[in-house]
């Protein structure tokens, strides 16, 4: 009997689910309410390449501008991994929309993304929904100009409620993305907490999931592979949260529409159940990035006299190489004389 009282009211909650996505699901574009005031934060930051205030999707997104929503989440991740296709659809963007997008989209191996920039708006654009601030950055590599670009944003933003580390389904995760949340974590403090992972490119259609079903890759398996291989990066304890965002869903599909309500909604009620991490002070930040350029300065000097060293040694092996190829010319021809002695005697 109990048993079969938690069945009913497992079926009984999810079709409460179901009923309540749905009614949020037909909120159109046009009903989204005007986001207003952007809050009380302030972003001058010459790192965001500011160029004023941009509105887009009827005026319900403001990019720019210098102003922000408490409730701020930046995207990481390598170039092509659909970091900015995520960031507009946290705004309300689906496939349906043609308007201009406050996230340029690359296509290929082009860039969409060559400066982090911010827009605010409604959480994925729907009514009543609260204010958010999207940051979203370029593929993050091992340039040190690109990581203290990144440390500048994250002190300007003061607060991030969740660092969002978009991993491609099927990719591997660049070891030089993961250097970098080591370095800003070394730099600013520790944001493991904080980091949630979205996959992107997981298709909820039919196909996508026929596919998976193919390979026997489920979510809880494919979840447990990334959380494994983040804890050995990062060397942590922590299990980083993975939730399954396809910003590429058809709305009119009732299925991939649920499953993407679903997932954003799990995304941010995780970014509501943990404390915000926090920046260092700017009189801090700026010891620690003067620290990192020292320290860079010193590494680019070393790296100059080993360049250099490395450039004299290669001219001495060819310089050593040549001398013995003609000792050993002379070897033979020494070699070549005796055999001439030695018959020319033999005649005596």
């Amino acid at each position: 009997l109990d048993s079969l009282l938690q069945e009913m009211l497992k079926v009984w909650i999810e079709a409460l689910l179901c009923l309540v996505l749905s009614v949020l699901c037909q909120a159109r574009l046009s009903d989204r309410s005007d986001i207003g005031k952007c809050g009380y934060n302030s972003l001058e930051s010459p790192v965001f390449h500011d160029s004023g205030e941009e509105k887009f999707f009827n005026d319900t997104v403001i990019k720019g501008g210098g102003c922000a929503f408490p409730t701020k989440m930046v995207i990481l991740g390598a170039q092509g991994a659909g970091k900015s296709s995520l960031a507009n659809s946290f705004l309300g963007w689906d496939v349906t929309i043609t308007d201009p997008l406050p996230f340029p989209v690359g296509h290929g191996v082009q860039a969409g993304t060559l400066n982090s920039s911010y827009a605010s708006g409604s959480w994925i654009g729907l009514v009543g929904s609260p204010g958010v601030t999207i940051v979203d950055t370029p593929g993050f590599n091992n340039s040190v100009g690109q990581l203290e670009d990144l440390v500048w944003l994250l002190g300007e933003l003061e607060e991030v409620n969740a660092f969002i580390l978009v991993f491609r389904y099927k990719d591997r995760l660049s070891s030089d993305l993961t250097n970098s949340l080591k370095s800003v974590g070394k730099l600013l403090g520790n944001m493991n907490k904080n980091l949630a992972v979205v996959v992107s490119f997981w298709s909820f259609s039919h196909k996508g999931e026929a596919d998976r079903e193919a390979r026997r890759m489920t979510r809880r398996r494919y979840e447990n592979q990334i959380s494994n291989m983040l804890k050995e990066v990062l060397e942590t304890d922590i299990k980083v949260p993975v939730f399954y965002i396809d910003s590429h869903y058809k709305k009119t599909d009732d299925h991939e529409r649920r499953m993407f309500y679903r997932e954003t909604t799990r995304l941010w009620q995780f970014m509501q159940n943990i404390r915000a991490w926090e920046s260092l002070p700017p009189a801090k930040l700026k010891a620690q990035v003067r620290r990192v350029r020292r320290r860079t300065g010193e590494i680019k000097e070393k790296c100059q006299v080993y360049v250099e060293d490395k450039i004299d040694l290669k001219i001495n092996a060819e310089n050593n190489n040549l001398l013995i190829q003609q000792q050993d010319e002379e070897i033979i021809e020494m070699r070549r004389t005796i055999q001439n002695l030695k018959t020319n005697c033999l005649k005596y």
